[in-house]
């Protein structure tokens, strides 16, 4: 009797332990985040925002992409999908941004010579850099990256990802990408569109921008 009263004990708290670890789980994930829209009401930012299929050129070479951004709670993951075909059908790499975020306060865009996109009702957000990733999808592309070492690597295969935050693509280290390096940006939302102002270029840590970049504008799926 005393054996089956252990094998009870020990299984009663076995099942206190996964329902405390269960409950410790639901409180640690986060709730969805809201910011003020165009209209002056508050919205959820949780979704899965998209690019269609576009056509970009870097000099004489024409590539196709994807992109795609998906929040739930504070975490922010940005996929950028390469091809080599005007339908997007055929994949060549796909690079990967982990970020988490945090919304700050409500604001007004300034600072443009059009008068129509300023005055527009945006949200400070500061997001922080948790990794960079690429991953490349066809043999010739690996081959061609283990030559040059792209990003110092020369074990590259093909759909193997491979971290790319903190270094050049010759693979030299970047000093100041470190986990957690954050970005001041304004986001603004209108209806199902979500366009972005960042602070590329100048010292993204402690400026904000006041302007959106208006040429690139995500659709909520």
């Amino acid at each position: 009797m005393k054996n089956i009263f252990y094998i009870i004990l020990m299984i009663s708290t076995l099942f206190f332990l996964q329902a405390c670890s269960a409950d410790e789980e639901v409180a640690t994930t986060a709730a969805s985040q809201t910011m003020t829209d165009s209209t002056g009401a508050s919205v959820s930012l949780d979704g899965n925002y998209v690019i269609k299929c576009n056509g970009t050129s870097y000099g004489s070479t024409h590539f196709f992409n994807k992109q795609e951004i998906l929040i739930s709670g504070t975490n922010y993951t940005e996929t950028f999908a390469q091809f080599n075909d005007t339908d997007c059908d055929n994949s060549t790499s796909t690079s990967k941004s982990v970020l988490t975020f945090a919304v700050g306060s409500d604001t007004k865009t300034s600072g443009s010579d059009n008068s129509s996109k300023n005055g527009l009702a945006v949200t400070k957000i500061v997001l922080a850099v948790q990794s960079s990733t690429l991953t490349i999808h066809q043999a010739s592309l690996v081959t061609s990256s283990n030559t040059m070492k792209m990003y110092g690597y020369s074990d590259w295969a093909v759909d193997v990802e491979k971290e790319t935050w903190g270094l050049n693509e010759d693979g030299t280290v970047v000093e100041a990408e470190v986990v957690g390096y954050k970005i001041n940006a304004i986001w603004h939302v209108s209806g199902t569109s979500l366009t972005f102002g960042d602070t590329e270029g100048i010292d993204r840590t402690k400026v904000y921008p006041t302007e959106l970049d208006n040429s690139t504008v995500w659709k909520k799926d």
